[in-house]
């Protein structure tokens, strides 16, 4: 899912005051690690948040998940 959103917004172009805009997106995504893990909200928000960056880091307008 989150590869098709970032594909979507790579699709569009914005009007900008220069000229056109392409958007781009990098996504942290974090599931629950499966049946019987607690996982808190923060905990899965912390998660996503370092994948988020590690996208950043490997050259942006990516998906990474957390490790």
């Amino acid at each position: 899912v989150a590869e098709r959103i970032r594909c979507e917004l790579e699709a569009l172009t914005i009007d900008g005051p220069e000229g056109p805009l392409k958007v781009t997106a990098s996504l942290g995504v974090a599931t629950v690690q499966g049946p019987g893990c607690e996982h808190s909200a923060q905990i899965l928000f912390e998660r996503a948040d370092a994948a988020l960056y590690a996208a950043k880091r490997a050259g942006r307008n990516q998906v990474a998940m957390a490790a």
